[in-house]
């Protein structure tokens, strides 16, 4: 269940009802030391959370003493877990890193942040719930798409991904802003199920985005704290993982002083930006027929390439590069001023006002796929509204609206 963090169950009841005011809670403590690294959290940190001396929570670890319930209680709030986890015979399978997940820019590889761990585990819960509704509904995934032949040039690569997408230059061309391209090629996945969520409360420079290739249905998972630009990419690089059968942390780089390891990194960037500019349309623009050697751009024209394609103006320049447009030097200056730029934009939306909806934001959190599939198991009478409530994470006084915003977006 996707809000299986805290839901008591009637495990938990049975396990906590006749109990007096203060009972102490029968719980192995290899369960409190499982749950607590599983978040990735160190002793100090879990302690200040959950209200109790250092000391006192690596007694409870060491089985020197146990928590009342009250304080189980609590630990297991922090620790995102339901109440009767602490009560199975021996820790479940615990967090499984992914091998790969897109970072920011100059971001160095690390520990996964508790806050990065909760996403990930959150977008596998989801994902099981998804399979388990479109089971009820009766409607069967579609083979997850493979192109395993990583020996391909990106480029040949590229056309096999986009023509899966199917997705016309036409139509790209005519989306006008960003919100609707991103919009448009999450469409393009989902129509693929392939399962496309955002999340919140991960620092973009800890990760823009990862993919869940196992499990029987992928899943990306974009940041929603990331450039709208940003994401496209970012969506388009992990389809490329999905592609490959590899869950997938990468850099927006050309490759240059790579490791082996970086290798497929370099390759699904590649693939992305080459989804999204295709070599033969590019080569055929004005602006790049009038050139034949590298050279430099004005801004104007890079930046009517980036509207005509909805990307960023960074994708635009490592596309040129790639194809014999213009220098590294050039590249990596524009750049460098292109991210002073948009570091400085963010901090400018971040200070203003407005935005859109709770609504608009969950519904694009939890992914539209999703949201169909539950509404319609919920309308054909396969799950209750308390059911629907649980499973969209959204109060049963506040369904009504959430259902009415679904509807918005899907009819724009």
């Amino acid at each position: 269940m996707v809000t299986g963090f805290h839901r008591p169950s009637h495990v938990t009841r049975r396990l906590v009802s006749g109990m007096g005011r203060t009972p102490e809670a029968m719980v192995a403590p290899e369960l409190l030391v499982w749950a607590r690294e599983d978040l990735g959290l160190d002793l100090a940190t879990a302690a200040k959370k959950i209200g109790v001396s250092e000391a006192r929570l690596a007694s409870w670890e060491e089985g020197e003493v146990r928590p009342s319930i009250a304080q189980l209680r609590k630990a297991a709030s922090v620790y995102k877990r339901p109440l009767a986890v602490f009560y199975l015979p021996e820790p479940p399978r615990g967090f499984r890193a992914l091998s790969d997940f897109r970072r920011a820019p100059g971001s160095r590889a690390g520990g996964a942040s508790p806050e990065l761990r909760l996403a990930i585990r959150r977008a596998r819960s989801q994902r099981d719930t998804w399979i388990e509704l479109r089971g009820l509904l009766d409607e069967p995934f579609a083979e997850p798409p493979r192109l395993v032949d990583a020996r391909q040039s990106p480029e040949s690569f590229a056309k096999s991904a986009r023509a899966l997408l199917d997705l016309s230059l036409e139509l790209q061309y005519g989306w006008g802003s960003e919100h609707r391209a991103l919009s448009g090629w999450i469409s393009s996945l989902e129509a693929l199920d392939i399962l496309v969520l955002h999340t919140q409360g991960v620092d973009v420079r800890e990760m823009r985005g990862f993919s869940l290739s196992d499990g029987g249905a992928p899943v990306i998972v974009l940041n929603g704290s990331d450039s709208v630009r940003g994401r496209i990419f970012t969506a388009l690089h992990e389809f490329a993982h999905i592609l490959l059968n590899n869950t997938g942390v990468c850099d927006l780089h050309d490759g240059r002083d790579a490791d082996a390891s970086e290798d497929i990194e370099v390759f699904c960037n590649r693939v992305a930006a080459a989804i999204l500019l295709p070599e033969d349309a590019l080569r055929a623009e004005p602006a790049l027929s009038r050139r034949r050697v590298s050279g430099r751009w004005e801004e104007a024209e890079l930046h009517a390439l980036a509207e005509r394609y909805s990307v960023s103006r960074e994708v635009v320049l490592r596309r040129l590069f790639a194809m014999g447009y213009t220098t590294w030097e050039f590249l990596q200056g524009r750049v460098d001023a292109y991210r002073v730029a948009y570091r400085l934009q963010k901090q400018r939306e971040a200070a203003s006002s407005g935005g859109p909806s709770w609504y608009r934001i969950h519904l694009r959190d939890i992914g539209r796929d999703y949201t169909r599939t539950a509404l319609d198991a919920y309308h054909r009478s396969e799950i209750t509204s308390s059911e629907l409530s649980d499973y969209l994470e959204v109060k049963l006084n506040k369904l009504p609206k959430f259902e009415e915003e679904f509807a918005r977006v899907s009819a724009a």
